[in-house]
């Protein structure tokens, strides 16, 4: 999605203070966004420690393995927000991780999307992200009327905020992915094969989607069909096109198809997106 179509939703929040370690490694089945008050800790997430201070914030995605240790004679103290990137009707409960082995992908209210946070993210020395996780916290207990409204704008910002910041570690970008992304979003229309895009950027098809799993953590025909399924919302919410037209315009062999992968991509059917965004 575009960050204009980013609708948030807080499936929990609160402010923690942690002394005991987890005894074991969890899974979430939405996003994660741990912000640091004070204090330190280490989270282990797909078994690489990374160490968090005063004003530090970690994303999880769903879906990745992760534990937290803590020093139980120095507590630290931290915001925990469970949400997801968009708000499914009558989905909107908190939902518990699991351990690895009980984890069911198929539970996700949602599946990760490319464009947010498609790896574990940490962002140092952000003090103005810790005030709004506050104000935030604040905002979502006395709910107020239309309290969910203003917390998800809330969130929005704040996750706006963590995608501008730079990311602790983070690679730049090679710029065949960067090219390769922008060619799949100006012909997501089209059926583009490996093969072209080898010829095209003058790489080898498998070097090139190795390189674009690694720097997107999806490959490139997964990234061509979120590419086309940003171009189906879009005639859902402005045209009148009937399923079958929007499948057929956008290049899939048939209706039944296209409405199952928007399904498994979006989370609803293309007919219940149109209707809930109408």
């Amino acid at each position: 999605m575009n960050a204009h179509e980013l609708n948030p939703f807080i499936r929990y929040i609160d402010l923690r203070h942690c002394s005991v370690s987890y005894k074991t490694p969890l899974k979430a089945y939405d996003y994660r966004l741990f912000a640091i008050v004070d204090g330190e800790c280490t989270a282990n997430v797909e078994g690489q420690e990374i160490s968090l201070c005063k004003d530090s914030c970690l994303v999880i995605p769903p879906n990745r393995t992760y534990r937290f240790i803590f020093n139980e004679h120095a507590p630290a103290t931290l915001y925990n927000i469970n949400f997801s990137l968009t708000y499914i009707p009558l989905n909107g409960r908190a939902i518990r991780p699991s351990a690895p082995e009980y984890f069911h992908p198929d539970h996700m209210p949602e599946n990760p999307d490319p464009a947010f946070f498609p790896n574990p993210a940490l962002v140092e020395n952000a003090p103005e992200i810790i005030e709004l996780a506050a104000q935030l916290l604040q905002e979502r207990d006395r709910r107020e009327i239309y309290f969910n409204e203003i917390c998800s704008a809330m969130l929005k910002r704040i996750l706006l905020q963590l995608m501008r910041l730079p990311k602790a570690g983070a690679k730049p970008v090679p710029m065949p992915v960067t090219n390769v992304k922008h060619y799949l979003e100006e012909h997501c229309r089209e059926t583009i094969t490996g093969d072209q895009l080898g010829k095209i950027f003058g790489y080898h098809p498998f070097y090139l989607n190795r390189l674009f799993r690694q720097h997107t953590g999806q490959t490139i025909h997964l990234y061509q069909m979120q590419c086309r399924m940003k171009a189906a919302c879009t005639l859902l919410i402005t045209t009148h096109m009937n399923i079958k037209e929007i499948a057929d315009s956008l290049g899939f062999s048939s209706a039944s198809y296209f409405s199952e992968l928007f399904k498994k991509l979006r989370g609803v059917s293309p007919v219940d997106y149109r209707n809930g965004m109408r």
